[in-house]
């Protein structure tokens, strides 16, 4: 069984993965940024559907986490990247999804 910190950490890693690699094959088909790019969004995208496979519990529970991970990932990136402000309400979504993750994912059973 591995910590939460660990877990979280894989949760946050594949959403890296997903997002960037979804990201690099958006920039080759909206952006012309050329095939090159989408291949190496392609296999980052390969890669992340193997980072859940470290979780410590069933596929659907992961995935169900993983969502709420991934809500609070693409608003990081959103600043981050495309330098877009998170306003109160996804803020406040983003919240009650990481609620979400730890009842589902954390809570003892």
């Amino acid at each position: 069984m591995i910590d939460i910190a660990t877990s979280l950490a894989l949760f946050f890693l594949a959403a890296l993965f997903e997002i960037g690699g979804g990201y690099l094959v958006w920039l080759w088909l909206r952006e012309n940024k050329g095939l090159g790019v989408g291949l190496l969004g392609g296999l980052i995208l390969a890669i992340y559907g193997i980072i859940p496979t470290f979780q410590p519990a069933h596929f659907g529970r992961v995935y169900a986490a993983y969502g709420g991970i991934f809500i609070v990932s693409s608003l990081i990136w959103g600043f981050v990247v495309d330098k877009k402000d998170p306003d109160i309400y996804e803020i406040i979504g983003a919240l009650i999804a990481l609620v979400g993750v730890f009842v589902m994912f954390y809570m003892p059973r």
